[in-house]
């Protein structure tokens, strides 16, 4: 895949856009259409939304699974219908003698690996309709508890009835609910006053443009910003095909593992995603994997190809 063919660019998400009206602007300064982003921010949320351009779409699956970073404020003592501060108020409680320690105590409980109800205001679907849409409506909206991982979980400030935290989480966790929860552990309820999205696997906040300045931008400084999505995804080792076996693949070919000019031998374990790449660009994902469970053979299986 050529760089003009698309490309990843990072946006720092302002307050109340949604992440669509991003992936908009980003469409009508490049007057390309295939243009999407790697997950979600809410509308009050800010910080760094992933967009996908071009045949770069084809990576959202793999760039929305990634780990997240968060910087949140929880605003203790009340509590409200969305879980953040955008709903109506149902309830307040006194915050009564919560110290610094109390929070770090209950804090310890939501690290790790840990079951999580998502918010009934989500877009999630429940046979066939969004949650979001049950919530507004009055009706009853019951959602499964999942699991998520939140492998950092850490208090920056504490002046209550604020309380700020970061933390470092995997795909799908709500920081929402993570809100609510620990309100609820510390019995006296909370909701989320904001929350700022730092960082998405290897890509950086700091690297983003702000959505501010996209109606002002050119088509052509856009393009300049566009990342190369081989960079993308660094934990996936990448493998050198030529660019005969680069057509091929392009054409609908899986190579076999004998064809593949390895890096460093073999590769670490069954299962493994990994980037074909032909001349730094970026050509195709795959996975290895067993002919058999018993066999030691090695397959490759295309999860992606990139045009």
């Amino acid at each position: 895949m050529k760089s003009a063919d698309g490309g990843i660019l990072l946006v720092d998400k302002s307050e109340g856009e949604t992440s669509h009206d991003v992936v908009q602007k980003v469409r009508r300064v490049l007057g390309i259409r295939k243009v999407g982003h790697a997950g979600t921010l809410d509308p009050f949320a800010t910080g760094l939304l992933v967009v996908l351009v071009g045949q770069s779409t084809k990576l959202s699956p793999f760039v929305t699974a990634e780990t997240k970073v968060y910087e949140a404020v929880v605003h203790l003592g009340v509590e409200t219908d969305t879980y953040d501060k955008t709903g109506k108020i149902v309830r307040e409680r006194g915050l009564s003698e919560i110290k610094r320690g109390d929070v770090e105590k209950v804090l310890t409980k939501f690290t790790g690996e840990i079951e999580q109800i998502p918010p009934p205001f989500s877009a999630l679907k429940i046979k066939g309709k969004r949650a979001y849409e049950m919530a507004r409506k009055g009706e009853e909206v019951k959602l499964s508890p999942r699991k998520v991982v939140i492998y950092d979980l850490t208090v920056e400030e504490f002046e209550p009835p604020l309380l700020s935290i970061t933390l470092r989480c995997s795909s799908g966790t709500y920081v929402r609910s993570l809100a609510s929860d620990v309100g609820d552990a510390l019995g006296c309820g909370a909701h989320l006053n904001l929350l700022r999205r730092t960082q998405v696997g290897a890509f950086r906040v700091e690297e983003a443009i702000s959505s501010s300045l996209l109606k002002g931008i050119g088509s052509n400084d856009l393009k300049a910003r566009l990342i190369n999505p081989v960079k993308a995804l660094p934990h996936m080792m990448n493998v050198e095909v030529n660019d005969h076996l680069a057509r091929r693949i392009r054409k609908g070919y899986c190579p076999k593992i004998t064809e593949l000019m390895l890096q460093s031998g073999s590769f670490d374990e069954m299962g493994s995603l990994i980037k074909l790449v032909c001349d730094g660009q970026l050509v195709a994902i795959a996975s290895v994997r067993r002919s058999a469970p018993e066999k030691c053979t090695k397959l490759l299986s295309l999860k992606r190809v990139f045009l």
